[in-house]
This record gives structure tokens, C-alpha cells and sequence, in this order.
């Protein structure tokens, strides 16, 4: 299932202040760390599971379950019990969990990022285009005030239109249509300013 790229960005933003407080906990060595900690790879893990992406959710799980190793006294990486300083070897997983998790995050959001940006490139190509031509004027510019009339404005010229229908099919190969929308009142406004 596609999800609105716009919404995802939104929702790692989201993922990232929650990810900034876990780190400050995590530099104090809060106790306060560990329930908090637990809490964001919940949240995480049900968020990815909802959208289906098994390939992070594994990830997340593997950084997860060796954490929790640690914290029961078993050294993951040695594959044998911890005689001595439990406590320092869970601060040093637990940090190399969260920088593994940041990873995650910021490629994920980058990708997302790189889809909106490549999309509304040729969105504002588009735009122009359609103004050096004369399909488009300053009246019906401001008349596309808002995401209904530009959906409707959209469909029309897609229809009209070989080469925009083919900009379509490009832009909605990584894009929902919404995205599309969004993207185009954002490149209108900028014009009206």
C-alpha cells in the first residue's frame, strides 16, 4: 500500500523529537531511560507493522532483542553470561541501539525527502511550462486557491494534455495523487509571493 509521502515525513519528524528526548536520557543515564527507551521501540515496531514494512521492522526488533539480552545479563556478542559490569555493557548497547535506530530513521526520511524534492521539480517545471505557454495566467493562479480546485484543475489538463499525462504517470510512480496536489499549491504560492 502506498501512504501519502507527506504524512510519512511528518510522522518521522515525529519519530525524531520523540528520539532526541530517549537521547538526552540516555546521556544523563537516566533510570528513567529504560521505560522511555522501551516505549519509542514499541511505538516504532507498531508503526511499522501497520505500514508493512517488515525489512525495519526486522531491524528494529534485532537492536531491540539485543538490548534486552544485555539487560538480562547475557553479552550477545560473546554469546555467554556477564560476570562483571552488567550495568556499563547495557549503557554501551543501549547507546549503539539508539544509533542504529537514528540510521534508520534518517534514511528513511531522507528517501521520503528525495521523492517530494524530485517531485516538486517537476512539478514546478511543469508550472512553468504551463505559463510560458499560456495555459496557465496570473487569473487562473489565483483562482487555484485551494486542493480541491487544483484536483479538479489537475485531471483536466492531464486530459488535454499527452505530455503532462506523462508527467503524471512519472510523478505518480512514486507519489499519490494528494502528494501531487500538495506539491502544486506549494509552487503556486510561491509564484503569488
Amino acid at each position: 500500500m502506498q501512504e501519502f509521502i507527506h504524512h510519512k515525513v511528518e510522522i518521522y519528524q515525529g519519530f525524531l523529537k520523540d528520539f532526541n528526548k530517549i537521547q538526552t536520557l540516555l546521556g544523563n543515564r537516566s533510570f528513567e531511560f529504560e521505560r522511555r527507551f522501551d516505549e519509542f521501540t514499541q511505538t516504532l515496531l507498531s508503526y511499522f507493522q501497520t505500514s508493512g514494512n517488515t525489512t525495519v521492522e526486522s531491524e528494529i526488533l534485532k537492536i531491540v532483542n539485543s538490548v534486552f539480552t544485555v539487560k538480562k545479563g547475557f553479552n550477545p556478542v560473546k554469546m555467554e553470561k556477564i560476570q562483571t559490569g552488567r550495568r556499563e555493557m547495557y549503557w554501551g548497547f543501549s547507546f549503539s541501539a539508539t544509533e542504529s535506530i537514528f540510521e534508520i530513521l534518517m534514511e528513511l526520511m531522507n528517501k521520503e525527502k528525495v521523492k517530494l524534492e524530485e517531485g516538486e521539480e517537476l512539478v514546478s517545471n511543469l508550472i512553468l511550462m504551463l505559463i510560458q505557454n499560456n495555459i496557465m495566467d496570473d487569473a487562473k493562479i489565483a483562482e487555484l486557491n485551494t486542493i480541491t480546485k487544483i484536483e479538479v484543475y489537475w485531471n483536466l489538463i492531464i486530459k488535454q494534455n499527452e505530455s503532462i499525462a506523462g508527467i503524471n504517470k512519472k510523478l505518480r510512480m512514486t507519489l499519490l495523487a494528494e502528494d501531487i496536489y500538495l506539491l502544486f499549491e506549494k509552487n503556486l504560492a510561491k509564484i503569488n509571493t
